[in-house]
């Protein structure tokens, strides 16, 4: 099993864009062949807001076929072209993106 623990943190006035992120993650992360599951865990502060997501695969090779589909390259190439012309003319929503992956420990090794 392979899981990926994807943290977004921002300001607290731009939380409804994450949350809808965060909506558009799990659907599309739920459909995606070898997930297993996919859970959102959210973390508030008086400014900031943190969202992380938290799912597990079948293997490594699944992950990796879903994050590298081509949709979801020129999705991050068109985000980046807004937040380039966002930051130009006006604030922009910042996110701290952080991403953890993991192998499951095998239960011989435990024992």
């Amino acid at each position: 099993m392979f899981v990926v623990n994807a943290s977004f943190e921002t300001e607290k006035k731009f939380e409804e864009q994450l949350k809808q992120k965060a909506k558009k993650n799990k659907k599309e992360i739920e459909a995606a062949k070898g997930n297993l599951s996919f859970e959102c865990w959210k973390k508030d502060s008086a400014d900031k807001v943190e969202y992380v997501f938290v799912s597990k695969w079948e293997d490594k090779q699944f992950f990796q076929a879903w994050i590298s589909r081509e949709e979801h390259v020129n999705e991050h190439k068109e985000a980046n072209k807004k937040k380039t012309k966002a930051k130009a003319c006006s604030e922009a929503m910042e996110i701290k993106k952080t991403l953890r992956f993991y192998d499951a420990v095998k239960e011989d090794i435990l024992s």
